[in-house]
């Protein structure tokens, strides 16, 4: 029963833990082959949604994407860099902070292909002083020898989910690999789930959308991961508790059986039924305490 407790309490840490990045009132919607400049500039003609990006996956929702780097390629040992691919408005979708340099722009998508923006833990991994002396440094990708230029480093945050360490990343321009586009919402949900279906039907006309939450496609991935580690070991406690319960039922009767005549004594000579129950049941009694102090 300890461990269910200590499951439960864990799952609901990781469930309200701040990941270090925005997802509340942030809204993804999978792309589906749709082109996401056309989606976004539909999204912004409604004023409640705000702030759109198109990105190939979720961070911290269970699914990694990385690539090697090599900062010379003489250098024997790379670095395994997170990537993940992003347009100019992930900054400020995913509440980033911008520790040193700048960010992708706007309408600039062939230099964008040539700059990387890397976390804190990347620069210390690529073995740079500071994010100020990385900047305009380039690191090489190993299976193909690009090479991209470092335009900015970015605060650490929890890309990966919270059973792991924060580990190096690094952002990338590639609208080929643009899966998802996020948007940000201001009032109601509903009222925000609206609108992106107008948005989407005047892209895509005749097809179903699916969108979701952020948070919510963040919480399913620790729900699903812990919540049926939670299920089962409650079960087994069950389980256990009753088999526990069926032991001491067994142990109370048998009590009773051994001690008929001592009873029977007991009551002529006017002892009270919760004395008796008393008798009886004190010595599995100590051996249940002791048990439960130790669980």
């Amino acid at each position: 029963s300890m461990s269910v407790i200590i499951m439960y309490n864990q799952l609901n840490l990781f469930l309200s833990k701040d990941h270090g990045f925005s997802m509340q009132n942030n809204i993804l919607i999978k792309l589906n082959n749709t082109t996401p400049q056309l989606l976004k500039n539909e999204l912004l003609k409604y004023n409640n949604l705000e702030s759109p990006t198109a990105a190939s996956h979720v961070p911290a929702a269970g699914i990694s994407h990385g690539n090697s780097f090599k900062k010379t390629l003489d250098d024997k040992e790379p670095v395994s860099l997170g990537t993940f691919k992003v347009d100019e408005g992930y900054l400020k979708n995913m509440g980033l902070h911008l520790v040193a340099g700048k960010f992708f722009l706007a309408e600039q998508e062939i230099i964008n292909k040539e700059y990387v923006v890397v976390n804190e833990e990347a620069i210390k991994q690529l073995q740079f002083d500071s994010p100020l002396n990385a900047l305009g440094e380039q690191i090489i990708l190993e299976h193909d020898s690009t090479r991209k230029t470092i335009i900015g480093v970015v605060a650490d945050y929890n890309h990966r989910d919270l059973t792991r360490t924060i580990s190096p990343m690094a952002l990338m321009y590639d609208p080929e690999q643009f899966s998802v586009v996020q948007v940000r919402y201001t009032g109601s949900y509903k009222d925000a789930a609206k609108n992106i279906e107008k948005a989407w039907a005047a892209v895509n006309p005749g097809r179903k959308v699916d969108y979701k939450e952020v948070e919510s496609e963040i919480k399913q991935f620790y729900q699903i991961v812990f919540g049926d580690i939670v299920k089962i070991l409650g079960a087994v406690a069950f389980l256990a508790i009753f088999i526990s319960c069926l032991g001491l039922l067994g142990m109370a009767t048998y009590a009773t059986e051994t001690r008929i005549k001592e009873i029977s004594i007991r009551k002529v000579l006017g002892s009270s039924g919760s004395q008796l129950i008393l008798l009886l049941s004190k010595g599995f009694l100590a051996v249940l305490a002791i048990a439960i102090a130790i669980g």
